[in-house]
């Protein structure tokens, strides 16, 4: 993996004369305790928390700072991808992939320069990624280029094929990414070369575009006004044409104006 430089004092992270610290990620039971098992006959690693799904995941990580995390690729509310993306600029910890996936898949994460662990996880592989992850904790570094690199593997077509719709949607709020339901959200724009959701009265930074959120967002849920807007329909109080232009009147008091070339879906959605 190449590297670019992060710092941590002794008493916080591993690998400078301490365990190293690891989270693990899975939604099924018996693989949490699978990997716990084998971690923990490792003497160098502690396990610091289990989590059930991405939303416990990205609390772990945020509760323990660890220096490892072990994300299953597929889990409820966000893959383990999609978790990991959130670590971006973030000081993350070292990722490693556990996945599933046929060969071909794997292949990609390969390209990505992510480490990954195939199941059912093999004894001296772990053993391998384990030298691997001590080697770039001790060396104060984490993987250069990750944002990069997940969003190649998030492209692949076998794990495109494999994401459920987003239930939730992951956003920055201070120091934190926080997870809101999808009938908070009453929109989300594009400003400024960021994306913000909208959401009891308060505006979040979203890490997705907006094309990735029409594809990740349940069907019929959501609407493009604009080009630079999705619209909860259930937030939808009222529509109409003003001098010719659709506006929506939601029920925060917002008024949104559909474009000229989205209108016509639009109104096919509303009704």
């Amino acid at each position: 993996m190449r590297m670019s430089q992060r710092k941590h004092a002794p008493d916080e992270r591993g690998g400078e004369g301490g365990a190293l610290r690891a989270v693990i990620a899975d939604d099924e039971p018996r693989a949490r305790q699978f990997l716990d098992r084998l971690l923990k006959e490792h003497g160098e690693v502690e396990v610091v928390a289990k989590a059930r799904n991405g939303a416990e995941a990205l609390a772990a990580v945020g509760r323990h700072r660890p220096d490892v995390v072990f994300l299953d690729i597929q889990m409820p509310d966000l893959s383990g991808l999609e978790v990991a993306r959130h670590f971006i600029g973030r000081e993350p910890p070292v990722v490693v992939f556990v996945t599933a996936y046929d060969q071909h898949a794997v292949e990609a994460f390969e390209v990505a320069a992510l480490d990954y662990l195939l199941k059912p996880i093999r004894r001296e592989r772990l053993a391998e990624t384990l030298r691997r992850v001590a080697h770039e904790v001790k060396s104060g570094a984490r993987a250069a280029g990750q944002e990069a690199a997940v969003r190649a593997v998030l492209a692949s077509p076998d794990v495109q094929q494999s994401l459920e719709p987003l239930r939730r949607l992951p956003v920055r709020f201070r120091r934190e990414v926080r997870l809101l339901d999808l009938e908070q959200v009453s929109r989300i724009v594009s400003r400024d070369r960021v994306v913000l959701a909208c959401a009891d009265g308060r505006e979040y930074l979203v890490d997705y575009t907006l094309q990735e959120l029409e594809e990740r967002l349940p069907p019929g849920q959501f609407v493009r006004a604009h080009r630079a807007a999705l619209v909860n329909i259930d937030a939808i109080e009222s529509y109409g044409g003003e001098d010719g232009v659709l506006v929506l009147r939601l029920k925060d008091g917002t008024r949104v104006e559909a474009s000229e070339r989205r209108a016509a879906e639009v109104r096919r959605k509303l009704r």
